[in-house]
This record gives structure tokens, sequence and C-alpha cells, in this order.
């Protein structure tokens, strides 16, 4: 249900064990910055749990604790979560927290100057790891126009440099009822919490939320980028983006995904890794979002293996567009998603964050039809896919290679 301000609240009653979790999705991350707020989505992160209107900093995390419950949060590029897990007894003050950080975090300039070492200590450590920066890398050149391709760990130039002021406007502008899902999962009664959330998350002012930003990529010609770092293998991401989150399109790019790259029975291992032996490993993933989604294949090889790596890849790729898969191949795929649907629902973390997701996404119909839709995908359905986003062009590369 909507608020009359403005904020989406979801709830979902299940009282098979005494606990609950509180969860709250803001609708901004990396894609809503600039150069000079690079970071600051992660930063307020951070920041938010340093005291409030109505605790401080320390009573947030005592109060929590001391009922047995975990308080965290995490930033991506498309969105901040903040979330209590909780025995269902607290839930009224795991609530109550998370609406006055929503809205009334002070912020205070000690905190803000604590917490910069912190986290440029993070970025430091973030440009040590081959992994993150391989996808830094390869974001840039799947990304030439799209804020996709801003890190979402930030600038350690503007995190060592902006204002108190600089970070509450940006609070201001983006934590907004409109711009908010409140997602509750678990052992409560939906129409006491209905009457908690309107005594706190319903009397913020309504605003407008900020403009959405420009996600869909528009064709480019291939990119390759490559850098150097102290590894003794070549790390290779490479892919070409898909549909947005809102296309049917996204079933076919699942089932692709698992049938070219998908653990050990998936077409790349047993070509690359088990039959020629060029790889250490090699898988393909597809994600979508709310622009442009992205097919990607990611490997490790020996650096002198990339040239046949590469090619053999192509191969792959081309070949299960010119021929489809086999049943066997589509079958297997549909029951690894479905096993992974479920498994993605275990818990009431995992069910209120999946409800918060597709609504903050705009697609909210996927929670009762994902498994409906991968069923449908056919064999036709795989080649048009990447006859459809596998062109030829807009094959981009990233490639982290052993040297100084």
């Amino acid at each position: 249900m909507q608020l009359d301000n403005g904020l989406t609240l979801l709830i979902k009653e299940d009282h098979s064990q005494p606990l609950v979790t509180v969860q709250v999705w803001v609708k901004t991350g990396s894609v809503n910055e600039t150069p000079r707020t690079a970071g600051l989505s992660h930063f307020l992160e951070h920041l938010i749990f340093k005291g409030t209107k109505l605790y401080p900093a320390d009573e947030i995390t005592r109060r929590t604790e001391t009922q047995g419950g975990v308080i965290n949060a995490a930033t991506s590029k498309e969105f901040t979560q903040y979330y209590i897990d909780i025995r269902k007894e607290a839930v009224e003050d795991a609530v109550r927290i998370l609406a006055d950080a929503m809205e009334n975090a002070l912020l205070p300039a000690a905190e803000i100057d604590k917490e910069r070492p912190v986290v440029i200590e993070e970025i430091r450590r973030h440009a040590d790891n081959p992994g993150a920066m391989l996808y830094d890398l390869f974001s840039e050149a799947m990304f030439t126009v799209t804020p996709y391709r801003s890190s979402v760990i930030g600038s350690e130039e503007v995190i060592r440099t902006v204002s108190r002021k600089e970070i509450e406007d940006y609070y201001k502008k983006h934590y907004v009822p409109a711009n908010m899902f409140v997602s509750i999962a678990g052992d409560v009664d939906a129409a006491a919490m209905r009457k908690i959330v309107n005594e706190t998350f319903a009397k913020q002012p309504g605003k407008n939320p900020p403009p959405e930003p420009g996600l869909v990529e528009p064709p480019h010609e291939s990119v390759s980028l490559q850098t150097k770092k102290a590894v003794e293998q070549a790390y290779w991401m490479a892919g070409f983006t898909g549909p947005t989150i809102t296309s049917d399109d996204q079933f076919a790019g699942d089932i692709t995904s698992v049938i070219l790259g998908g653990g050990r029975s998936s077409r790349l291992f047993r070509t690359l890794r088990e039959e020629k032996q060029i790889v250490y490993s090699i898988g393909t993933s597809f994600w979508s979002q709310r622009g442009s989604g992205v097919f990607a294949i990611s490997g490790v090889f020996a650096p002198e293996k990339e040239n046949e790596t590469i090619t053999a890849t192509l191969l792959e790729i081309k070949r299960l567009a010119d021929e489809g898969p086999t049943e066997e191949e589509l079958r297997r795929a549909k029951t690894a998603l479905e096993s992974q649907w479920y498994f993605g629902k275990e818990t009431f973390h995992d069910q209120a964050s999946l409800y918060a997701y597709w609504h903050m996404q705009g697609n909210p119909s996927m929670v009762e039809r994902y498994i409906e839709g991968t069923e449908r995908v056919t064999a036709g359905d795989v080649k048009n896919f990447l006859k459809k986003y596998f062109t030829g062009k807009g094959f981009n590369q990233a490639i982290l290679a052993p040297g100084k």
C-alpha cells in the first residue's frame, strides 16, 4: 500500500518463528550521484545511525542488541537498504528507530570526521581487491554514458573534503517518503504494523523525489579496458547490455546465463575448462537493472591464454544463438533457477528484501510470476535473446593483467 505522503508499505505475516525484519529501502545509490557527490550514498549509510532526534547513537545499537537483534545497512548502484532483524516483542522499537533515522538523522560533525578515515580506508582496500577493481573497470567499459559506470564506493577526494552541509543536502533531497519502501516480514499483526507506521513514517511530510537519472545505455562500439596489478593470473570480465527490469526478456536472460556459464555442467565450463583446459574458472551471470541490464562473463586464465579464451567464448555464444539449447539444457536451467528462487526466500529477511526490491524497481508482479516466466522460456526464446542483445557490437571487456 502507498501512504498519502508517497511512501510504500509492504507487510508479510508469517507466524512460524517469533522473529521480524523491518527494512527501509531508499531509492538512491551511486547512479544518483555527481562527481562532487561520488560516494555520498555509501557515506550516508555509515552516518545514519550516528544519532537521531529521538535516539542517541549508542542507544540505537544498545536497544537493538539487548533484544538480540541485528542492525545494518548496505549500498548499491540503485538503492540503499537499512534493516533491523529482531524478536517480535521489539518490532515497534525497530520501526520507530528506522523512521527517525530516515527523517531526523543528526549527522554530527564530529562523527562525520570520525568516519572519514574509515570510509577512505574502505576505498583503499577496494582498490587493492582484484575482483572489485575488475568490476569497476568492467562497468566503465560497459557504460559510456549512464551512471552505472560509477563505483558505489565513491571518491577518496570527495569523502575527504565534503562538508556537513553537502551531506545534509543530499540526505534531505533523497531521503523523502516517495523515495522509500518499508518492508516488514515475520511474526507480526498487519493491522498493528500499519498503526505503528502511521504514527511514524506516515507523519513525515511528502516531498517530490529527485528526478530519475537516465539509465538506458545507448548502443556503442565495443570497449576494451586493461589495467595491471600485482596478480599472478589474468582476471577477465566481458559482456553486453540486456533488457531493463520491466522487460520479460529477463526470463530468457536468466536461462541463457545458466546454460552458458551456470556451473560445471554449463557450456563454457565444459568446453573451456574441461576440454580445452585454457581457463582456471569461467562463469556467466545476467542481472537486470532499472535501466540497461548486463549479461556478463567472467574468467581467470594464464595471460598467454587471453586471445584463445575470448575466441572460444565468442564461438560458444554464437553457437548457442544459432542452434539454441537442447531440451535437457533447458530443463536443467529451469530447475536450477527454481531452486535458487526458493532458496532466496528462506528467511523473513530474504522475503522482505524480495518484495521491497521488486516494488522499488517498478515490477512488483515478478515476485509471483518469476517461476512461471522461466518455465515458459523455449529454445527459440534463448536464440532470440542472444540475437537481439548480442549483436556483435558492444561486446565490452575489462582485463586485470599481471604487472606493476
